[in-house]
């Protein structure tokens, strides 16, 4: 399995249970989180997305990615897929 940045391990562990009532929308709550990075830490997550997503990683894989940095927050079967796939977009 690939090795995770630690820009990446910092940015799943900030989305916890209850954090996404502060944001009117799932697209602010991660741009929310994003913002807290420079550009620098967003390049390093936009690369490691770009890795991830690629198409050569399997759900179950990229459900352990999001599991290895003891997130508080988590999401079922082929949600992981889908939520990077959100975070890689906002980055734009």
């Amino acid at each position: 399995m690939m090795e995770v940045p630690y820009e990446v391990e910092q940015l799943i562990k900030s989305f916890y249970p209850g954090s996404a009532r502060e944001y009117g929308t799932r697209e602010e709550w991660i741009a929310g989180h994003l913002a807290k990075n420079n550009e620098r830490q967003k390049e390093v997550i936009r690369r490691f997305l770009d890795e991830l997503l690629s198409g050569r990683y399997s759900d179950e894989e990229i459900q352990e990615v999001w599991q290895r940095q003891y997130p508080s927050y988590d999401f079922s079967a082929g949600g992981h897929r889908v939520f990077f796939t959100m975070i890689r977009e906002a980055l734009g």
